[in-house]
């Protein structure tokens, strides 16, 4: 790896047996938009992909005429992550689709450990939950669906046009039993959409400058809400405020300039939160985009929460 390049991202997608994983992804390589993939999984001849898409099959791997290539795991995750790694040029980002009884925390571990921990950085954890057939699950499933769940970052609660309300209630309930500020997303089909599992600013979405942007197109309606500061922020304030993060704001990213000239990225994905302090030159104003639910939305609390952690005059 060139000294100067960073961490590749890693999405790991997890979840039992029949939750809508493959579905997931067939939707992200079928439409990549510019986004070069490398996908690790148990068996990419389950994946749904576009046949005129193909441009290359063999062996363990699907190369795709959108750059994108698929790679099975077989009994090696990190040797499948290294060739990914070596390709050139290499992927964007790596989407890990673990099997329906894997436990995501151990593959996290993995692709952090010291073969490729420098090289790779997990940057989100979702779990799939099937909402028809959850509460058929015997007790070893259950167990199993439930600590997928407990070691993800987000639920994403798929196949809600097959369960009633109260249904889907009630396994939120489940879900939330051992944790219950779980952050968890409804949805059909596996449509949601693309910034969750990328970060703000991976779909064609644009942050309206008036501070939030609608978009119904889900199951669940969201907002792209964006905050900017041209004043330098106080970090302790700022890490006060962040723990007060209201459950609605799924995922943001921002770039950040505090006192004494620190640079920093703010990175959250569900319950995962990193504010990570770097070198280089601060950004002359602060921003900060988040993806928001709709219903969990209150603006101006969200904008006055930022706004207080800006630096006193006297400070500057």
């Amino acid at each position: 790896m060139a000294a100067d390049r960073a961490p590749l991202p890693v999405t790991i997608l997890t979840g039992f047996l029949g939750a809508g994983k493959t579905t997931l992804l067939a939707r992200l390589l079928n439409r990549p938009e510019g986004v070069r993939f490398g996908v690790l999984v148990n068996d990419f001849g389950a994946i749904n992909i576009d046949a005129e898409l193909i441009v290359e099959a063999g062996g363990d791997q699907v190369s795709l005429a959108n750059g994108c290539v698929c790679c099975s795991i077989r009994d090696d995750l990190i040797g499948a992550a290294l060739r990914l790694l070596e390709r050139e040029p290499p992927p964007d980002r790596i989407i890990v689709e673990t099997s329906g009884v894997s436990r995501p925390l151990a593959v996290a571990d993995a692709l952090e450990g010291e073969e490729v921990g420098d090289r790779l950085a997990v940057d989100g954890i979702f779990c799939l939950v099937d909402a028809g057939n959850f509460q058929n699950l015997d007790f070893a499933d259950t167990e199993l669906a439930l600590d997928q769940a407990l070691g993800s970052d987000l639920v994403i609660l798929n196949k809600c046009d097959l369960a009633d309300d109260e249904a889907i209630l009630a396994v939120e309930t489940t879900l939330r039993g051992p944790m219950p500020a779980l952050r968890i997303l409804r949805t059909s089909f596996a449509d949601l959409p693309r910034s969750l599992l990328l970060g703000p600013g991976h779909d064609r979405r644009r942050a309206a400058s008036d501070g939030h942007h609608h978009d119904h197109a889900h199951t669940d309606a969201f907002v792209v809400w964006s905050w900017r500061s041209a004043v330098p922020l106080d970090l302790v304030l700022f890490r006060s405020a962040i723990r007060s993060i209201p459950p609605g704001l799924l995922r943001a990213k921002g770039i950040l300039a505090f006192a004494d000239r620190q640079r920093a990225v703010f990175q959250l994905v569900g319950k995962r939160k990193e504010l990570k302090l770097e070198p280089g030159t601060p950004p002359a104003e602060s921003t900060l985009v988040a993806i928001v639910r709709d219903s969990g939305l209150d603006a101006e609390a969200l904008t006055a929460l930022f706004d207080g952690c800006r630096l006193e005059p006297q400070r500057r």
